[in-house]
């Protein structure tokens, strides 16, 4: 079967004249090219490739010349949908095309609205001119991907039917009628909610397969505007600040002593001393003036005279004489050289009043905790963390626990991601577990939403005939699925789809359902999305490290356990195997303080060899002993 022929024409005036980089084109040529062996749903090849100004004869030159002369199935047009001056990319489009596709644009249309209400703004224009489908999509490299990811799973039955290859449309068409008839929630979701029909399931995922880097940032720019709230500085302890912390005084606030000793004039120099009284730290400034021949006995800490120009150390005096109770010091002698300013500290010599303390999105330590009440907060601006919902999904699981019944499973992926949230600064709600029952499942997720920001699910995510979680999520709940399949081991169909529920913005993140799939996506996608949504925008920590052992490569770039350890012999860390890989052996996360970011297989490259070295993401970071 001949793939699908796509040609990409970027119309931006800014990129045509170099003055920008084109991000939306090179994206969607990976979306289109970027499948698997078994293929993806776009099933295609970019065979050109353009950048145009916003100039609606160059436009229409490059539609006309890629249609007419043959040399696309399928144009993708991205920028000039909008409203400014220069944007005429659907007017170009309308001259050229000889039959409208509004349905298309609709579909685009309707996805986009569930992200933003501004994608009512949009006006691209899909149609059909000889035998080539045209589809306007918009500049931006995440709404442009968003909205072929919306229509695509169409589109190579559209290039069927303009073809005129009747027996892939026919067979098309029969296949969407079983499913119609087959399943009451409708054909979109029929090929894993029939479960008497199994026959008539997809055989491929209708989900591109994109890379990991590509899945975190479609996770991160899914992100709304974060909601803040005014919290006790003493509770403010693990989150992030909102806004910029400004000292509300002086720190120290009046001129102190840094040492146990005597405030004294330093023009005096050396010898004898009249002790006039003593100024703990924690006392008001005294209001006793120092003369020449006098000092006055300071804590550290303490507030100084305002004449005194030094501090001696008592380690540099020898007493003279004592009072007659022998309780005080009347007199004492200086045996060093004092010099101006010494062992004083100035007034905000450490922070000025009004200055810049920590700035908005800085995690709150110890430190930090100190740091806004020594400044005079009480109350300081954070961002508040998103509620968390876990959620299994499965006919085999049983509870911890429980008499283990033939064909079961004790389910550790809610406790292990439990802990594992809890190890970074999260708290979760447990909902259990939901069987492989549509009814069952929708109940449960619609009780989670109404209580949770983020609902993570394990389980019901491959191609298995009971693997409900998608279809559920897209008929049922109306959800944007971002992406649905990760050019990744362990982990390929982990899902992250978006929704509004009760008016509210809802995130799901689907994990795979093998103990270690589910760890993996975790630390890959799990934390960094709540991490965008706390405020905290820090990466992964990633070191190179020597391998110990060999690995033979997968297809996919695979994440691999390991534990790294560091010796005095060793310029890099060392990696450690934990074992046997496959996905539901979860005994190879046990001790892991890293994941081998191991590449995919290629020709030239299919093993790696003890002693080369690869990077490796540290997770649940804990250094073992030096070997």
């Amino acid at each position: 079967m001949a793939p699908i022929r796509f040609a990409i024409l970027t119309v931006s005036d800014t990129c045509a004249r170099g003055e920008k980089t084109d991000e939306s084109g090179p994206a969607l040529k990976a979306l289109v090219s970027g499948a698997d062996s078994a293929g993806s749903v776009l099933q295609g090849v970019v065979s050109h490739t353009a950048v145009v100004q916003d100039d609606e004869a160059s436009i229409m030159a490059h539609l006309i010349t890629w249609s007419d002369e043959n040399k696309a199935d399928v144009i993708l047009t991205t920028g000039g949908t909008g409203f400014s001056n220069r944007d005429v990319t659907p007017e170009a489009t309308k001259r050229v095309i000889q039959k409208e596709a509004p349905g298309l644009s609709s579909a685009m249309l309707i996805s986009s609205l569930k992200i933003t209400p501004l994608a009512v703004l949009s006006r691209a224009v899909c149609g059909i001119r000889k035998q080539t489908l045209i589809v306007n999509l918009p500049g931006s490299r995440k709404a442009a991907i968003e909205c072929l990811t919306a229509v695509a799973p169409a589109i190579p039955h559209a290039v069927d039917l303009i073809l005129d290859n009747k027996a892939k449309v026919r067979d098309t068409h029969d296949a969407v009628q079983r499913d119609v008839t087959s399943c009451s929630h409708g054909a979109s979701c029929a090929h894993t909610m029939n479960f008497e029909n199994v026959a008539t399931r997809l055989r491929e995922s209708p989900f591109p397969m994109i890379s990991v880097g590509e899945a975190v940032r479609l996770i991160r720019t899914s992100v709304e505007q974060k909601r803040v709230e005014s919290v006790n500085v003493k509770d403010a302890h693990g989150r992030i600040l909102s806004e910029d912390i400004y000292s509300n005084c002086d720190l120290p606030p009046f001129r102190a002593s840094i040492k146990d000793g005597y405030a004294v004039l330093a023009s005096d120099g050396k010898g004898r001393r009249k002790v006039l009284c003593g100024v703990k730290a924690g006392t008001a400034p005294t209001l006793v003036s120092l003369e020449p021949g006098t000092c006055v006995r300071v804590n550290t800490g303490a507030p100084i005279p305002d004449e005194a120009t030094a501090v001696v150390q008592v380690e540099d005096t020898k007493l003279v004489l004592k009072s007659s109770d022998r309780t005080e010091e009347k007199e004492i002698e200086i045996m060093t050289e004092p010099k101006e300013g010494q062992d004083i500290r100035p007034i905000g010599c450490d922070i000025e009043k009004g200055s810049l303390v920590l700035n908005a999105y800085t995690y709150i330590g110890a430190a930090e905790v100190g740091l806004l009440v020594a400044c005079g907060c009480k109350l300081v601006s954070v961002i508040k963390p998103p509620c968390i919902g876990l959620l299994s999904t499965g006919d085999e699981l049983q509870e911890a626990g429980e008499p283990l019944r033939p064909g079961q499973v004790y389910d550790s992926n809610r406790i292990t991601l439990v802990s594992l949230l809890k190890e970074s600064g999260f708290d979760s709600l447990d909902f259990g577990i939901a069987v492989d029952n549509a009814k069952d499942m929708i109940n449960k997720i619609e009780e989670a939403l109404k209580k949770v920001d983020v609902l993570v699910t394990t389980g019901s995510v491959s191609m298995g005939d009971r693997d409900l979680l998608k279809p559920i999520l897209e008929t049922h709940f109306k959800a944007s699925i971002h992406f649905g399949r990760v050019n990744m081991k362990p982990g390929k169909p982990t899902t992250f789809a978006t929704c509004t529920f009760l008016g509210r913005k809802k995130y799901f993140l689907c994990l795979p359902g093998n103990p270690v799939s589910a760890t993996v996506t975790a630390h890959l996608f799990l934390l960094p999305l709540l991490n965008e949504m706390r405020g905290d925008f820090s990466k992964p920590v990633a070191v190179q490290t020597k391998l110990t052992s060999s690995y033979n490569l997968d297809p996919r770039p695979e994440y691999a356990r390991a534990i790294l350890k560091w010796d005095d012999k060793e310029t890099l860390p060392v990696a450690y195997s934990t074992g046997n890989q496959i996905s539901s052996k979860l005994l190879s996360c046990k001790g892991a303080n890293a994941l081998l970011m191991l590449p995919g297989r290629t020709a030239g490259k299919q093993v790696l060899n003890k002693g080369d070295v690869v990077p490796a993401m540290l997770i649940g970071f804990k250094q073992p002993l030096l070997d």
